[in-house]
């Protein structure tokens, strides 16, 4: 298992990601009050990161050896483990700029985590080789978006900061997207893995 992770995962693409979600928050823990949009932009790069631990551009030989999906899932989540890790560390490194917050930034970038591994296991059940190549950079786009513009914040608030008064959003309210988001998550990775075929999105099946 070690071996194929070491062959399968993108540990390079995987080091400069979570280099850049370090500088992110470094930014942010300076500047939180003119550069927190950042933090948003940091998720995004932590989703795409994840999603990148799951393209298999030898699907074609990959998916049909012995090794199940949720074997070679287990294997590359080594890389998902990775980008956890950093995303952690620089949580607790910036949580005195965090408006005491830090628990619901962490939650955020654990979630996206969780919802990029879920999607991308979908697809790869569903037959896709490389599911980051068309929604990596979209995820980091959207994340960005929600995090400098932030639409509707008052309904969805996905990043809200300071103490959620005014126009900076509810914390209380997106602690509870978060973590609905999580578990939505959780649910949809288990459903991949345990092969169930009536919710196929086209593709070969495994």
């Amino acid at each position: 298992m070690l071996r194929y992770a070491f062959r399968a995962v993108p540990w390079w693409r995987l080091a400069a990601a979570t280099g850049l979600v370090l500088v992110l928050m470094e930014v942010v823990r300076r500047w939180p009050w003119t550069m927190w949009p950042l933090q948003g932009c940091a998720v995004g790069v932590v989703a795409a990161a994840t999603l990148w631990c799951f393209d298999e551009p030898s699907a074609d030989i990959v998916d049909v050896t012995p090794r199940p999906l949720a074997w070679r899932t287990a294997a590359r989540a080594s890389g998902v483990l990775l980008v956890a890790l950093a995303w952690g560390a620089t949580v607790l490194l910036a949580r005195s700029s965090l408006f005491d917050h830090a628990s619901d930034v962490a939650l955020q970038g654990f979630a996206a985590l969780l919802a990029a591994a879920s999607f991308a296991t979908w697809r790869r059940a569903g037959g896709t080789a490389v599911p980051a190549r068309a929604s990596a950079a979209l995820v980091v786009v959207v994340a960005a978006f929600c995090g400098l513009v932030r639409p509707g914040f008052d309904l969805l608030p996905l990043f809200p900061y300071a103490d959620g008064s005014g126009n900076a959003g509810d914390w209380a309210t997106s602690r509870v997207l978060w973590a609905s988001l999580a578990g939505v998550a959780v649910v949809g990775l288990m459903t991949a893995l345990a092969d169930v075929r009536w919710w196929r999105w086209g593709g070969s099946q495994m």
